[in-house]
């Protein structure tokens, strides 16, 4: 694999491959020409591709020429970056990303596709595949119902027991995720979080990327101390933050209770809570929705930048949770002033569907919107009052 936010990749990185001669391996692949339109050619793509999202991930690099042997055949070491010829690369990645979506049972979560410009015959193009954690990943194309992974000598078929383990990793995966937001509210609840918290209702972030699974994932931290801005408070306020046994945490400085922090552990793993942002009368307990998810889309979008900044890949499981919200009600314009709402929420602990970001390119907002949609159902509505038409969250004149 490049090692190169995807983003960032430029010819400059190519031409890198060929100078230091990388030879192709479990992670990186090198292909002269693009896969053509004949069923063929589409089936050793989406085997290409299938393969790694079931191993480590790795790069497919179109438009590099290979090095050959006294017999012709290639040695897997790039000779040259010369590019793709007479191609139109915006509807060239359209179609590769076609085949991927339509071709791999089930979706790879996360795969990115871009062109490269700067070589002599054309651009480069290159299809990253993250390792899924959503296993195995099965080729459908044509009835085809074949399962690859991959080695440093290229791709495989899975035979039953391969399989038959795969399976097993991606339950042991969605066990482990559930375990762990258990566990960690479970230490919130019994007040055993890195900081005292007050007793009152809570709103807690969990963003934990697919690698949890992956032991051998540990993150470098010392830039987070470097730039204090990077692991910061759900709602901006005065903070302190230091490393701890966990990783590095961010709080907020309230005399001995602290009523929000964020704790990044060296997993990837942000977990943020906050004490404030929901709060109680006496007269009638309303969450002041349009306030409470512009917070919550703010502080994901800075959460969400930090892990990309550490090196954190996607997909990513977004989980949000509120404590002590028995009784609460959403408040909207029509019962701002009203002292007994109809509908409230009918449990004290209200734990909100995770959702799972594919891509960082994803906008927030359109992200958060089944969790918020769940919080509104919870309190009697059909749905999120603020978005519109388009998916789009906007504010509106509730409080």
């Amino acid at each position: 694999m490049i090692p190169r936010e995807f983003d960032k990749i430029n010819g400059a990185d190519i031409e890198g491959l060929v100078a230091s001669a990388i030879a192709e391996g479990r992670n990186i692949e090198y292909k002269q020409q693009l896969p053509g339109n004949s069923d063929e050619d589409k089936r050793e793509f989406l085997a290409d591709v299938s393969s790694m999202a079931n191993a480590a991930g790795g790069d497919l690099i179109y438009g590099i020429i290979e090095k050959r042997d006294e017999k012709g055949k290639s040695t897997g070491l790039p000779e040259k970056a010369d590019g793709l010829t007479a191609i139109n690369a915006d509807t060239e990645t359209r179609r590769l990303d076609e085949i991927i979506r339509s071709g791999i049972d089930p979706r790879i979560p996360g795969f990115r596709i871009r062109s490269i410009d700067g070589f002599s015959s054309g651009p480069v193009i290159v299809v990253r595949v993250p390792k899924s954690w959503a296993l195995p990943h099965m080729v459908t194309f044509k009835n085809l119902s074949r399962f690859y992974s991959r080695t440093s000598a290229g791709k495989y078929q899975l035979d039953v027991s391969e399989i038959r383990s795969a399976f097993a990793a991606s339950g042991d995966l969605r066990a482990r995720i559930t375990g762990f937001r258990s566990e960690r509210l479970g230490k919130i609840v019994a007040n055993e979080a890195p900081v005292p918290l007050p007793a009152s209702p809570k709103v807690i972030l969990h963003l934990v990327p697919l690698s949890i699974s992956d032991p051998t994932v540990q993150f470098e931290l010392q830039q987070l101390a470097n730039d204090p801005n990077l692991i910061v408070p759900i709602q901006p306020q005065p903070y302190n933050n230091r490393y701890n046994v966990d990783g590095f945490l961010s709080f907020g400085i309230s005399g001995t209770t602290s009523a929000t922090y964020c704790q990044l552990f060296r997993t990837g793993v942000i977990e943020a809570v906050d004490a404030d942002l929901i709060e109680q009368s006496n007269a009638v307990n309303l969450i002041a929705s349009t306030s409470v998810e512009e917070i919550v889309i703010n502080a994901m979008i800075k959460y969400l930048e930090t892990m990309k900044k550490i090196g954190v890949l996607p997909p990513v499981i977004i989980m949000v949770t509120a404590l002590g919200v028995k009784g609460f009600a959403m408040a909207t314009s029509s019962q701002r002033h009203n002292m007994n709402p109809k509908h409230k929420i009918d449990r004290d602990t209200l734990v909100l569907p995770d959702v799972l970001l594919e891509s960082y390119d994803t906008p927030t907002d359109v992200v958060l919107k089944p969790i918020f949609d769940a919080l509104w159902q919870a309190s009697g509505f059909p749905g999120c009052h603020h978005y519109d038409a388009n998916g789009r969250w906007t504010k509106s004149s509730d409080f």
